[in-house]
């Protein structure tokens, strides 16, 4: 009777067990939770604009940094002695520029001088051959007027196509001054640019190298982990997302300080994006891989939260720890 009564309960409670997961697991897709979620931030390989020997290192994996703080130093000497030259050959076309606009305005007065002393002539010839007077003057004058005339019609013209030149030589010389002018501010960038510097609050990581390290153009140095902002990446089921929205508040529990710290975030976009589709290669066919053939198993979407209560001296969230996830839905 003892042993019938056991073989009864056992079979309850295993029935009650699978109950009690059954309902579980119909439950949860009432609640926006997940233990499928991870610390992202922004990690950023970083380079040197400039190429060079690196000269000093100032900071450490690891070492928090601020906005601006200098990291290391690519050898300056060559940036500087570029920049001296071009500054240089652009203060001495200033100086050329200003030369020609005093050339231009000495010509001017010149020819306004040319001018005036046509016009005293123009007006002399005028008078002398009223004919009032004209039997008065010998022809001899009135001809010798004439030629002097047109003389100086001659060097008003020629006054005036010098004038024209040294215009057009001012243009050229202010286009120079502009290319110099460039060229002044690319050698001071990249002047400036031997200086590696945080590009915000974060850390960096994988410098792994010595002074004297050759430093190639765009090519990695190390790591930049940017602090200001931290997110979590929280993977949850599709049929837990019918009532998640961009703006949801959202509870954070990582493992590393579960008992310990709780976090707070938010939900960002409610635009959920995953990729299921692919292309058969010169079909152009589309079809979608099923996760299992027998059942077809809700599939996962990334939300992505970003933090609102960083407490990075106290308890610092790193790049991949997990957490556990709870959005509170309206």
């Amino acid at each position: 009777m003892k042993k019938k009564a056991l073989k009864f309960n056992f079979a309850t409670l295993i029935f009650a067990v699978g109950g009690v997961i059954a309902l579980g697991y119909f439950t949860t897709y009432w609640f926006a939770v997940t233990d499928n979620a991870f610390v992202v931030e922004n990690m950023t390989p970083v380079s040197s604009s400039v190429g060079g020997h690196i000269e000093e290192i100032y900071a450490q994996n690891g070492q928090r940094l601020k906005t601006g703080d200098p990291i290391m130093l690519i050898r300056p000497a060559k940036y500087k002695l570029e920049y001296a030259g071009v500054k240089a050959q652009y203060d001495q076309a200033k100086i050329g520029l200003e030369v020609l606009k005093k050339r231009i305005a000495v010509s001017t007065l010149d020819l306004r001088a040319a001018q005036d002393q046509l016009d005293r002539m123009n007006y002399e010839y005028k008078q002398k051959n009223d004919k009032t007077v004209s039997k008065a003057i010998p022809e001899i004058e009135l001809k010798t007027l004439e030629y002097n005339i047109k003389s100086q019609v001659n060097v008003v013209a020629s006054l005036k196509e010098h004038i024209e030149l040294e215009q057009t030589e001012l243009k050229q010389a202010q286009v120079g001054i502009a290319t110099l002018r460039a060229a002044v501010d690319k050698a001071a960038i990249d002047l400036e640019d031997t200086i590696i510097r945080a590009p915000s609050e974060g850390y960096i990581q994988n410098l792994y190298m010595g002074v004297g390290t050759s430093a190639v153009p765009h090519v990695g140095l190390f790591n930049f982990i940017d602090t200001a902002t931290t997110y979590i990446q929280a993977n949850l089921n599709e049929t837990d997302l019918a009532n998640v929205h961009a703006g949801d508040k959202v509870w954070i529990f990582p493992r590393a300080y579960l008992g310990h710290k709780v976090f707070h975030g938010v939900v960002m976009s409610d635009n959920w994006s995953v990729d299921r589709q692919h292309i058969l290669p010169l079909k152009e066919t589309q079809f979608v891989f099923t996760d299992n053939h027998w059942l077809n198993l809700p599939q996962r979407f990334p939300v992505q939260i970003k933090i609102t209560d960083v407490d990075a001296s106290s308890y610092p969230l790193r790049p991949g720890m997990s957490a556990y996830i709870y959005i509170s839905t309206k």
